[in-house]
């Protein structure tokens, strides 16, 4: 794993439930959890990523309050010491978006999407 990779578990995992890379959930992952990408750019260039928070169930308001938890600990910048350096993650002007989502007839899933840009400060 790469140290902006790492960097991005450890956030990601810091939100007190499961988080994985998009596309690589387990099979018996259970909700809540969260989905996000991985990019790896150079220290010129900043870059999107994404993530999706994933709740099931009729109420928005747990939703709701891991959103807030995640756009505080963002903030107006979070910084991620790594081991070359650190990366630098910021909300993206259009932060949050409800994704409509049915699967097999879950509609009961609440997913929020998340925008944010990645800047990194490492050496490769």
């Amino acid at each position: 794993m790469t140290e902006i990779a790492q960097a991005l578990y450890s956030f990601w995992n810091s939100f007190l439930i499961p988080a994985y890379v998009e596309d690589n959930v387990p099979d018996d992952a259970t909700l809540p959890y969260i989905t996000y990408t991985v990019s790896e750019p150079d220290w010129t260039n900043p870059t999107n990523i994404q993530a999706r928070v994933w709740y099931e169930g009729t109420s928005l308001v747990p939703l709701n309050a891991k959103i807030a938890d995640i756009k505080q600990a963002i903030g107006e910048g979070k910084s991620i010491k790594t081991g070359t350096g650190f990366i630098t993650i910021y909300r993206d002007t259009n932060f949050a978006q409800f994704q409509p989502y049915d699967d097999e007839g879950k509609s009961n899933v609440k997913v929020v999407y998340l925008n944010m840009i990645l800047q990194a400060f490492t050496r490769r």
